[in-house]
């Protein structure tokens, strides 16, 4: 290790101005500074870097529970670096208590990458999210097993998001006084922008300080009282106002205790050899065991199904949405470790049941957290309850929303967390809202997004089997898209061949295709109804449901080409943009949906505007027939034409 013979420029002081352990923190300070020099970093970072060494570690030194022999043992303090400006910092804090793992500082290769750096605020949000996964998993496990810290090394700029903001509201709200922040000072010239973000985050229910960074004794302080604090806290590290620094420490020329025998190393490894202590007798240790490593309780299957038609059996609403969240108050019934986050917009759209009860459904659970409109701030939360580990996250939101918590939803899917999304009001169920409330591009632009499974039912027993199925995807988050209201009132059969459970299935099928019309959600009924007034007409029509297009394409090629046939015209109906339906056409298919933005409308009208009607699908099926010369003999139908730029109904 480096060994220092010169005298810090950041130390100019007399030595019996501190007691021996600060000293200790002030050299490896001054270790970790000609660390960060040898990394050849650009200026202004080094410089940035070099001012928190000292609060940083301070923390490390003094605070931290961190084990470098078993950096990812469950009870340990959350470090969450966000930036991967502030990444080098941990990467000499890393070397200087012994971690000597030679991978990159990136998530998923080193093990104490706690979060993947992404959009500015996002890494906060999650960080409020992993401190919200401590507090849930201690009421129910202890604090014998559940006692850990979530530290933030977070920029200005984190601060001054959307995203950061709504997450440290509802991390006042919820008494996260576990979780702190600290925080790098901002160039000169945004200084009035940094102090407004701390007014910010005081009116939030934080607690915040200013220290000096280069004071240790105020350091010391500062993070003693946030061991104390009942709130959570927000440490500002600013530069010192003197052009000489408050802390004086003339460094030896000899080795510094790091490695194994510095002071985190040490302590981190005492803490962890005590927990695995407690741990081997308690009571809670299989449960503890199952759910951090994902594992179902032993009958789940049956359990949850008897649980489901249970709450299913205490509506009147045949409704995929109706269907969803009874889907969710069974899960709660016997999944302990589920959370679910919910947004005001989750319930506001009309149901059948409200109808008739004039109530609106909410997705109450055991574990429910009400983050009001905060969409974005409880996605974020939601990707730290997931990367904490040993619960099951989810949320409700309207679908509508998704807009809104898209970024968050990226990093998940980026990070392959397993989570679930809820997402209510879909289709044209909210009409008389006006097209602001009408989803068209969203379902296309969540297809498009990697490792994230997108499933949209299209009855209770298949938005059951799409929860099951969901729960079983373990590439990344899933999401549940769901109606209040149905699209036709034709009943849907059982499969004919296939299964929800495998992506896409045929839900009837004639003795020779001649037409294949595939739907997803509220639209399957309509299919199917169009396929008995095309049977009137001797056109003898298959119909095909695809509630999650990831999982249908990993099914092999044999079983794909079963279900949407060989032969014969192709149609494809949704009521959303036809973007990415190609593929399931070909070149030839034909597709019913929207190509523009709603209007405020009843649903059944706005179905006729855009043409989404058996008796619409049924002109254009014998338009394109006779237009190919599938079938002869008659005048060829007019197709019909959508009205989508009319305004009114």
């Amino acid at each position: 290790m480096a060994t220092a013979s010169t005298t810090d420029p950041h130390l100019s002081h007399e030595d019996g101005a501190l007691s021996a352990q600060q000293i200790g923190v002030a050299r490896m300070s001054h270790t970790a500074r000609l660390l960060l020099q040898a990394e050849n970093l650009p200026d202004p970072t080094f410089d940035l870097l070099s001012l928190m060494c000292l609060p940083v570690t301070a923390l490390w030194c003094r605070v931290l529970r961190f084990d470098p022999t078993a950096p990812d043992w469950p009870d340990r303090d959350r470090f969450v670096v966000p930036s991967t400006t502030m990444l080098p910092l941990l990467g000499a804090m890393l070397t200087l208590t012994g971690n000597t793992a030679h991978t990159p500082l990136e998530y998923g290769r080193h093990p104490a990458i706690e979060v993947a750096p992404g959009p500015a605020g996002q890494g906060v949000a999650a960080a409020v999210g992993m401190a919200l996964a401590e507090q849930q998993s201690s009421l129910r496990f202890g604090r014998s097993l559940v006692n850990h810290r979530t530290w933030v090394l977070a920029q200005d700029t984190d601060l001054a998001t959307g995203v950061a903001m709504e997450a440290a509201q509802l991390a006042g709200r919820f008494g996260l006084d576990r979780l702190a922040m600290l925080v790098a000072p901002p160039s000169a010239t945004q200084g009035s922008e940094f102090a407004d973000s701390l007014a910010r985050f005081s009116a939030s229910g934080w607690t915040v300080r200013k220290v000096e960074a280069d004071n240790l004794p105020a350091i010391t302080s500062a993070l003693a009282a946030t061991l104390r604090a009942r709130k959570p806290t927000l440490i500002a590290c600013l530069p010192s106002a003197s052009p000489t620094s408050s802390l004086g420490v003339h460094l030896l020329p000899e080795e510094e205790l790091t490695g194994p025998w510095s002071a985190t190393a040490r302590r981190g490894a005492s803490s962890r050899r005590s927990w695995l202590r407690r741990f081997a007798r308690h009571r809670q240790r299989a449960a503890f065991e199952r759910e951090h490593l994902r594992q179902r309780p032993a009958l789940f299957e049956e359990d949850w199904h008897r649980a489901w038609q249970w709450h299913m059996r205490s509506t009147h609403d045949t409704s995929t949405q109706e269907a969803g969240l009874a889907g969710l108050h069974a899960l709660s019934d016997i999944l302990p470790e589920l959370v679910c986050l919910t947004a005001a917009s989750a319930y506001t759209a009309p149901s059948a049941m409200q109808e008739h009860t004039g109530k609106r459904t909410q997705p109450a659970t055991a574990n429910k957290l009400d983050c009001n409109i905060q969409e974005h701030g409880m996605a974020g939360l939601l990707n730290g309850l997931a990367l904490h580990g040993g619960l099951l996250p989810c949320c409700a939101a309207s679908m509508m929303t998704v807009d809104r918590m898209r970024s968050a939803l990226r990093m998940a899917a980026l990070m392959r967390q397993k989570m679930l999304y809820l997402l209510t009001g879909d289709g044209l169920a909210m009409g008389d809202g006006g097209g602001g409330w009408q989803p068209v591009e969203q379902l296309a632009s969540l297809r498009a997004t990697p490792h994230l499974a997108v499933f949209r039912p299209a009855t209770p027993d298949e938005t059951f089997k799409c929860w099951e199925a969901a729960l079983e995807w373990q590439g990344g988050p899933a999401v549940l898209v769901l109606c209040p209201t149905q699209g036709s009132t034709h009943t849907v059969p059982h499969a004919y061949y296939g299964s929800a459970a495998r992506g896409g299935y045929v839900v009837s099928q004639p003795e020779k295709r001649q037409v294949t019309l595939i739907a997803s959600g509220p639209e399957v009924a309509i299919a199917l109804e169009a396929s008995h007034h095309l049977a009137e007409r001797a056109i003898q029509a298959a119909v095909v449901s695809i509630p999650c297009w990831e999982l249908f394409a990993d099914q092999p090629s044999s079983y794909r080409q079963k279900v949407l046939g060989t032969a014969g015209l192709r149609v494809g109906i949704e009521a959303a943009s036809g973007f990415g339906w190609e593929r399931w056409l070909g070149p030839e298919g034909v597709f019913v949906g929207m190509d523009d933005f709603g209007t405020s409308a009843p649903a059944n009208a706005l179905y006729e505007r855009f043409g989404i009607t058996a008796e619409a699908i049924c002109e254009k099926v014998e338009h394109h027939l006779f237009a190919s010369g599938a079938i002869r003999g008659l005048t060829p139908p007019a197709p019909h034409q959508p009205r989508a730029h009319a305004r009114g109904p």
